[in-house]
């Protein structure tokens, strides 16, 4: 509903080419009975030929005021009274945010009121923030090397978030942080650019918007003094926002950067843009981190967008002749910047012939969220034949799809674009099929990547006496590893059994399995070095439980060892093994089922897993495929399957 009426506004305002009085006058008579309000601002600067430029700023502001909303009425006032008994209250930051998601039962935010700023925003509030925004770009010293048209977009705006409130934001955020910039002025290197007091004021803002939570808070409307640095909320978005407000109020030129969704894993991820002269910029986590050199390298982005107050003509015109517009690409306030970010190229995706749809005007590029097809770009057609889309990372798979009635519709295959900016489509291959061995369903992330170093050069040893004094070293793990098994040779029958690091570090192992030669499942007593820790969750009996969350964990940093006690001599065959890790390793007991994609995603069956890895097949050549886990867990991710490796996107 709200984005009917955005969209509706903008027509209005931008349906035909007019001049910019022609422009003014048609917010001016959307404003009705606020006009005046509005007319008093300009008036005002219009009285002075000093403030001619503070006139064209606030020109600027009201011809692109459509489309930009706040929150009015009872209901939100209401949410905000008892919000702020709850947020200010001595109760644990936990409880906080289970209270404030009880609220929005209460209060929900479809039923909040709202209305175009242009008919509420009062004049002298207006002539406050323009005249603050000028004092901190001319007479401030973090912002002198930018230009008017940036001034506007990322200094100028009175608001830093849709809906946030009418109030006096950047003197009440002005004063956080003041003492990390006590000394610059002593310092004349660091006194003649905001690199240095911009990445200064982000890393002590840490304390500020780093909230430690174990549930999420799902949604607010709490961008509001005295709100802003009390929001008991972990996500990028908020932390983003109150970064960017805080750096806003102190005279940084600063923008709200993201990504609508990651093209190899879950969720959109917002960031800080500083201008720290005109057209150069640096990058930052929002309040935790130095500026980064670059935005997580080797992290494919796919499409990058910048907030910005003035709408994108483009997006403007999409979501008014598209009969059904994604809602990743409903806000008109963003522009693309990709190329800023990464080496772009423009990819032509050719429509198949059986999938063409002739009264499309305009078709979109895909990227997959772990759930579905996620469009993140668009494009207009100008030949029905093939589509060019314009600045496309490379490193993703992407999906090439109209938009109808809601839903993605693919007009050719999903296609990887390699390093070297070509299109490979991944057209499964019936005619050739194979046998697969799959060991995960998710990426490794970092610190499960990390643990599983441990594994190289460990070692399976057995013994016939109890201390190992006269140790066998049936395997020495020459190669990185996350889970599998290992054949051992030796049929010499040994009593003891262990898995065994030597390297530097404590011994960590989430799961072991000793089978005997008909590969039945071998028990016996657990046995092992000391564990670092009385919680069960890390014990020598961790490794045996069959469940990947908990691990054995040494105390020793060096020679911690695992294994088991047979009572009597055995000999093994098999060692299964799993890494510490973060539970998207085949899980033994759980039920899991691959796909291929094929214009929709095609099962290959079902299986319960009994060991640490699956072996699926008749599965087609050259084939995206997608391993779902149906007992538990949501993390599961696209691949291909290359000499015997799954290759993630």
């Amino acid at each position: 509903m709200k984005a009917t009426f955005i969209f509706l506004f903008l027509v209005l305002l931008f349906s035909c080419q007019s001049s910019e009085e022609k422009q003014l006058e048609k917010v001016l008579t959307l404003a009705g009975n606020n006009r005046l309000e509005l007319e008093k601002v300009l008036e005002h600067y219009k009285e002075n030929e000093a403030d001619s430029l503070k006139l064209r700023a606030a020109k600027f502001l009201i011809m692109n005021m459509p489309g930009h909303q706040s929150y009015i009425g009872k209901d939100i006032e209401e949410y905000y009274v008892e919000a702020e008994k709850i947020i200010f209250s001595d109760r644990k930051i936990d409880e906080q945010v289970n209270e404030l998601n009880n609220l929005l039962l209460e209060f929900p935010s479809d039923d909040f009121e709202f209305k175009e700023d242009y008919s509420v925003i009062k004049a002298d509030y207006l002539i406050q923030s323009i005249d603050a925004a000028f004092d901190d770009w001319q007479q401030g010293r973090w912002a002198r090397g930018i230009t008017f048209d940036e001034f506007c977009e990322y200094m100028l705006p009175y608001k830093c978030v849709e809906f946030q409130a009418f109030d006096d934001w950047r003197n009440v955020l002005k004063p956080i942080a003041n003492d990390t910039l006590g000394d610059f002025s002593y310092n004349d290197i660091w006194n003649k650019t905001p690199y240095h007091a911009a990445e200064a004021i982000n890393i002590k803002l840490r304390d500020t918007v780093i909230v430690d939570l174990k549930k999420p808070l799902k949604w607010h409307a709490l961008y509001k003094v005295p709100f802003w640095c009390n929001i008991p909320s972990n996500s990028c978005e908020t932390r983003t926002n109150t970064a960017l407000a805080i750096m806003r109020s102190k005279g940084f030129a600063v923008s709200y950067d993201f990504v609508l969704q990651w093209p190899t894993k879950a969720h959109a991820h917002s960031w800080l843009s500083i201008l720290i002269d005109h057209d150069r910029r640096m990058v930052c986590e929002g309040g935790h981190e130095p500026f980064l050199a670059a935005l997580r390298p080797g992290e494919c982005k796919g499409k990058v967008y910048r907030r910005t107050y003035s709408p994108n003509s483009a997006l403007v015109r999409l979501n008014k002749e598209a009969g059904s517009v994604p809602s990743t690409l409903r806000n008109v306030f963003i522009k693309d910047v990709t190329d800023e970010y990464a080496t772009t190229i423009d990819p032509v995706f050719p429509v198949l012939s059986g999938k063409r749809e002739r009264k499309e005007k305009y078709a979109y590029l895909a990227v997959f969220d772990n759930a579905k097809w996620v469009p993140i770009c668009f494009s207009e057609i100008k030949d029905s034949k093939q589509i060019v889309f314009d600045k496309i990372e490379k490193g993703a798979v992407y999906l090439p799809v109209y938009y109808i009635n809601g839903r993605v519709r693919p007009f050719n295959y999903p296609a990887l674009l390699n390093e070297k900016g070509e299109l490979e489509f991944l057209n499964p291959d019936n005619t050739s099929k194979r046998s697969i061995s799959l060991k995960r369903k998710y990426p490794l992330t970092r610190k499960a990547f990390t643990t599983a170093l441990r594994l190289k050069y460990s070692m399976f040893q057995a013994a016939h006496k109890e201390d190992f004094s006269d140790a066998v070293t049936v395997h020495t793990f020459k190669e990185y590893s996350v889970s599998g098994s290992i054949n051992v040779s030796d049929t010499t029958k040994y009593r003891y059994w262990r898995y065994i690091c030597p390297k530097p570090y404590r011994c960590n192992i989430a799961e072991l399995m000793f089978l005997d030669k008909d590969n039945k499942k071998l028990t016996g007593t657990i046995i092992g070095s000391e564990e670092r820790s009385k919680n069960p969750h890390y014990s020598r009996f961790a490794a045996f439980d069959l469940d990947p969350l908990t691990f054995f964990a040494s105390k020793t940093l060096r020679d911690g060892w695992v294994g088991l006690d047979l009572g009597k001599p055995e000999s093994v065959g098999r060692i299964g093994y799993m890494t510490r890790n973060d539970d998207n390793n085949v899980r033994i007991g759980d039920t899991y089922e691959l796909f291929y994609w094929d214009m929709d995603w095609v099962s290959l069956g079902k299986q319960i897993a009994d060991d640490f890895s699956l072996t699926f097949h008749h599965v087609p050549q050259n084939a995206l495929l997608l391993l779902r886990n149906l007992t538990r867990g949501t993390d599961e991710r696209i691949f291909l399957y290359k000499d015997a490796k799954q290759l993630w996107y």
